[in-house]
């Protein structure tokens, strides 16, 4: 299991910063309305618990076939936070209980690629969260999402 923690930048600004988001596959303007197949799934298995939404209307599904599950980037904001403290606890668990889901019954243990963006809204400072592991190793990412966001907090 890794986990990776670096700046950077996100270049569509104008999102809603009051929910989770779904963000495209890059960030190029030409990409914006393209997702990956489990960006959708787990769209529309988590609108069920959180409040989430797509960044743009999805046109083009970009499949990706490997034993690794490449999951969609989300990226989430201290004005979202700083109303809803819980909020990494249970979007770690919906992600958690959405991969159980869709490996039910697979033999093989898979391997789960996933990045969380953190966006200061203050400052504009953007942090990626990188996960690569096992379904049990999401605990460590809501851990290393909460030491991400105390840091932020602390600077203010």
């Amino acid at each position: 299991m890794s986990i990776k923690i670096e700046t950077t930048e996100i270049i569509k600004t104008d999102f809603n910063e009051n929910v989770v988001t779904v963000l495209p596959v890059s960030s190029n303007e030409s990409d914006l309305h393209n997702y990956s197949s489990t960006a959708l799934s787990f769209w529309k298995y988590a609108r069920r618990d959180i409040d989430i939404e797509l960044l743009s209307e999805p046109k083009t599904l970009v499949e990706q076939r490997s034993g690794e599950w490449f999951g969609p980037m989300i990226l989430i904001t201290s004005s979202l936070l700083s109303g809803n403290s819980a909020l990494v606890s249970v979007l770690c668990g919906v992600v958690s209980n959405y991969l159980t889901d869709f490996f039910k019954g697979k033999i093989d243990e898979p391997v789960i690629k996933l990045k969380v963006l953190y966006k200061e809204t203050k400052s504009s400072k953007t942090t990626e969260i990188s996960y690569e592991g096992d379904i049990q190793g999401i605990e460590r990412l809501e851990q290393s999402i909460l030491e991400v966001v105390k840091k932020g907090n602390e600077k203010r």
